[in-house]
């Protein structure tokens, strides 16, 4: 398979090594070019290079650019007849997401969307869940040290980290959950830039199920002693403690499976309607926080 991942960042990276390993051949598009050639360059196990456009004869775009860009570069690559994943999240805002939603041959690449121990999984709760007569709460909480590149914080172009992180959450909630019918939340920004980095949202579902998703990134020292959380992996769904959500292979697990989606030989935990609806939520939240748009 030829393959075109658009973006040399951090998420870039990832997935130029997933997609050569497996031997697929690989051009990294960037508009740094010399970023993109020494992406190329490091990898060194399978043909990769840097390219100087999108043209080219390419059965795969993988969009790895910030989310403010996404919708765009999604639908151009989309009209070129290219099947294409798209980083998380969806889309900066709901309406973008939604129209990549509609688009077929597109795949969200969230980690929990697919197969492998963390989406059968996920998809093996939801089907416990439905058989259980009263609605239940999951909470997660989210503490990490992680300082993501300034545009994360930045809310016309990043969003912040509810939509940069939170969405994966978001995202498996709507799996497990369904529909999203209220939306509050408390949150603040102390890295420095416009986007929330921490705080708490809550979300409800259709049966009365509900999200309370706590997050505190790049925040050192924001609990102490015997209740600090596991960074990024606590959480109670009911009244059963919850494992990480995926694996340390989370992208090893996801781009096997994945492949196998592209291929026609399976289908995705969660659609990138559900993801749509993540990004939908998170600003739901965000202005019920006082949090508005640029």
């Amino acid at each position: 398979m030829n393959a075109l991942v658009i973006g040399a960042g951090g998420a870039g990276n990832i997935h130029v090594r997933e997609l050569a390993r497996r031997g697929h051949v690989v051009r990294i598009l960037d508009l740094d070019p010399e970023r993109a050639r020494a992406l190329a360059e490091s990898v060194g196990f399978a043909p990769v290079a840097a390219v100087g456009n999108d043209e080219g004869d390419y059965d795969l775009a993988v969009v790895a650019v910030p989310a403010n860009a996404h919708r765009a570069v999604v639908e151009r690559q989309h009209a070129l007849g290219r099947a294409v994943v798209c980083e998380k999240p969806l889309a900066l805002y709901p309406e973008d997401a939604a129209a990549i939603a509609a688009l077929p041959r597109v795949y969200v690449a969230e980690s929990q969307c697919y197969g492998g121990d963390d989406g059968l999984h996920i998809a093996r709760r939801a089907r416990a869940l439905r058989l259980l007569e009263h609605p239940v709460i999951w909470h997660i909480v989210a503490m990490t040290t992680y300082r993501p590149q300034a545009w994360c914080n930045n809310l016309s172009i990043g969003g912040g980290a509810f939509l940069e992180g939170g969405v994966h959450m978001l995202t498996t909630a709507r799996v497990l959950f369904g529909e999203a019918v209220a939306w509050s939340g408390a949150v603040r920004c102390f890295s420095g830039g416009d986007a929330p980095d921490s705080g708490t949202i809550l979300v409800e579902y259709e049966r009365g199920d509900m999200l309370s998703l706590s997050i505190y990134w790049g925040t050192e020292g924001c609990f102490t002693g015997d209740c600090a959380p596991l960074a990024g992996q606590a959480g109670f769904i009911d009244r059963e403690r919850v494992e990480a959500w995926w694996p340390a292979d989370n992208h090893t697990a996801m781009w096997g499976h994945l492949l196998t989606c592209l291929a026609g030989e399976a289908e995705p935990v969660a659609t990138t309607a559900h993801a749509a609806g993540a990004v939908a939520d998170v600003w739901r939240c965000y202005e019920a926080a006082g949090v508005r748009r640029p």
